[in-house]
């Protein structure tokens, strides 16, 4: 190995710290986890800080920004369909289960999940709640399995967009904004 004879730690300070504080910064601008990918997207899009950074088609009606927009409200019709969803599972008379809309208040993460209606008012998995349905009325059953398809559906659609509005994220963030030589008018 080949190492410098002057006191290496005299020289390298300056340097070291000027790579420790460039690579500070960039952690904290691109690298930080997003906890929450589509409350990201909503301030980019009031912001339109989306627009700055990577679109270079600005008005052309194409680029992240568009993207953006349409991916949160896509979000915004799953999430309203699993709220109906969840409403038409409460009002079937006699029910001993209904879909409850949870949101966890860390990430944002938006699902459906069954819960009895009875004193416990636990939540019940769904390979159980599958069982309880087989010991329904025929009819009441294809209610209950259709409505489970359903919100199973959902709750895929909702986390496939997450991970849309998250990719459109890394594109914006690890896209340098782009700067075209104009030309120079003679004369």
């Amino acid at each position: 190995m080949n190492l410098p004879q002057s006191n290496p730690m005299v020289e390298r300070d300056g340097v070291e710290k000027a790579v420790v504080e460039r690579a500070a910064v960039i952690n904290r601008t691109r690298l930080e986890p997003v906890v929450n990918p589509a409350q990201w997207a909503r301030q980019a899009v009031s912001d339109q800080a989306c627009q700055k950074q990577a679109d270079a088609k600005a008005f052309t009606g194409r680029g992240r920004l568009l993207e953006l927009r349409q991916l949160l409200t896509e979000l915004d019709r799953t999430v309203e369909s699993m709220r109906q969803l969840a409403e038409a599972t409460k009002q079937l008379p006699g029910g001993q289960m209904h879909l409850v809309l949870h949101v966890k208040s860390s990430s944002g993460l938006t699902f459906l999940r069954w819960r009895e209606r009875s004193g416990a008012c636990r939540h019940v998995p769904w390979p159980e709640a599958q069982e309880r349905f087989s010991e329904l009325a025929p009819k009441t059953r294809d209610w209950y399995g259709l409505a489970s398809s359903q919100a199973v559906l959902l709750n895929e659609r909702h986390k496939e967009l997450r991970r849309a509005i998250a990719t459109a994220r890394k594109v914006v963030l690890k896209g340098a904004p782009k700067v075209f030589a104009r030309p120079i008018p003679l004369g």
